[in-house]
């Protein structure tokens, strides 16, 4: 009986040794952790998607409005200062030809005063000549004292007159200057309810509808500014200062060893922020930091605009 004892309980005092003695060698492992400083890097991989070097912009409307035409589509080519919308220009337009049509009758009214101007100014011009006359005849008693009195007075009158009309001419061409302001003004508002590309590019999406309404300031479509294609990538903090511009980029679908184009770092961000892209929520924490990296690719590829790419960045020190 006691043999049987001793035979079952020192196996389990070996176990217990030979367990014990493996726990102390895993912590001591544990207990020494790794300098990313010294680890050799060949690779840096970091997640981004495409974009045209200029990114995607939105479009937003400078003015509000009901739209009347749509010019360009999803996928059309677009030139700088082309029109891809108008809103309803009904009343601007109204607007615009009352104002003109102010500006046409007061550029008559300045021609009038003008023209009176001038016939007070020859009026006058004549009767100062018919008054040294009559000053010269008066002083040889040829001519009597009533006549040359009236005669100053005439001219008294006339060189008022002509003060009067040139007063009315400078009337006439500030009104005209305060009408073609106004005209220009209007003809900027109505402009507005032409929605112009400010860019040369891709037209990506439209984002309303004929008849639909539009917000001043809201946005109603992408473009792809023309302009060669980049990947726009994240490298995590670990890694962010093994990176220069200038370095060999592969560019691979997620999950594939593929590369399906090439490029080099052309930007590198000067300070590290939370991750942004393809981020579920905006508030999600993130406990480390990324670098924003973009990458120019090489030549002709057929990645489409905001798919989902790994860079793997070549560090200098794997090419040496």
């Amino acid at each position: 009986m006691n043999k049987r004892i001793y035979l079952i309980i020192i196996p389990l005092i070996i176990t217990a040794c030979s367990g014990s003695k493996e726990n102390k060698e895993k912590s001591g492992t544990v207990s020494h952790p790794v300098n990313s400083a010294m680890v050799e890097v060949s690779e840096v991989v970091g997640v981004g998607k495409v974009e045209p070097e200029k990114k995607i912009i939105s479009i937003a409307a400078s003015t509000g409005g009901v739209v009347k035409e749509i010019y360009r589509y999803d996928g059309d080519s677009i030139k700088k200062n082309e029109p891809l919308v108008r809103l309803d220009d009904e009343l601007e337009l109204i607007r615009v030809s009352q104002l003109r049509s102010q500006y046409n009758t007061q550029k008559s009214q300045e021609e009038i005063d003008e023209l009176n101007l001038n016939e007070s100014k020859a009026k006058l011009a004549n009767k100062k000549k018919l008054l040294e006359s009559v000053r010269t005849l008066a002083l040889k008693g040829a001519e009597t004292k009533q006549t040359l009195n009236d005669l100053e007075t005439e001219v008294t009158t006339l060189s008022l007159t002509v003060e009067k009309d040139s007063a009315s001419v400078k009337l006439s061409a500030s009104r005209l200057r305060e009408l073609a302001e106004q005209v220009r003004y209007a003809e900027a508002e109505a402009s507005k309810k032409i929605l112009r590309s400010p860019y040369e590019g891709l037209l990506l999406e439209m984002h309303i509808e004929k008849g639909s309404a539009v917000n001043q300031f809201e946005k109603y479509a992408e473009v792809a500014p023309s302009g060669p294609m980049t990947v726009r990538t994240e490298v995590d903090e670990l890694f962010a200062g093994r990176l220069s511009n200038g370095l060999d980029a592969d560019i691979r679908f997620v999950g594939s060893d593929s590369v399906v184009a090439r490029g080099k770092v052309i930007f590198l961000s000067p300070y590290l922020k939370k991750k942004s892209l393809f981020s579920q929520k905006a508030n999600d924490q993130e406990d480390r930091l990324v670098r924003e990296v973009r990458i120019k690719l090489d030549g002709e590829n057929k990645l489409i605009l905001n798919s989902k790419v790994e860079s793997v960045i070549k560090l200098k020190n794997s090419q040496s």
